[in-house]
């Protein structure tokens, strides 16, 4: 793991801590979802059921989708993004499709890439998505 990445990690489990939450939901780390389609939402169910990653936002560009709530998480526009990523410790964005990232700009791709925040394409039909999110991003560094 890159040392900035790791650094991110740490900082996202000390951060992660809300009054009332378990301590399984505490250790979780926060992930951005890119895109708003079935498989997305797909993958928002698992994230909700994960134990080591939470969904933190889901990203689309649409203004009608702006502030709504999917599965109990918040939808923002793309260019929010750097900003959750410095606030909440995110350790990646995840997408399903190859076109997902297209919604964003070159500025942000360039701040995601310098501050070691991988975006990683999953599939909803990956059997154990936990795993397979750990395993691209252990293979990152």
């Amino acid at each position: 793991m890159s040392r900035h990445l790791g650094d991110r990690v740490v900082q996202a489990l000390h951060r992660w801590r809300w009054p009332g939450r378990s301590r399984q939901a505490e250790q979780r780390l926060p992930v951005i979802l890119c895109g708003l389609d079935y498989a997305h939402y797909r993958l928002l169910t698992h994230f909700a059921h994960s134990t080591h990653y939470s969904a933190l936002a889901v990203v689309d560009d649409y203004p009608w989708h702006h502030g709504t709530h999917v599965e109990g998480v918040r939808v923002y526009y793309p260019s929010e993004v750097p900003s959750l990523v410095e606030r909440h410790g995110v350790v990646a964005v995840v997408y399903c499709h190859a076109d997902d990232l297209a919604v964003f700009g070159g500025e942000t791709r360039e701040r995601l890439a310098v501050w070691g925040v991988p975006c990683v394409r999953l599939s909803p039909n990956d059997e154990d998505i936990e795993a397979e999110l750990t395993s691209r991003l252990a293979s990152r560094t």
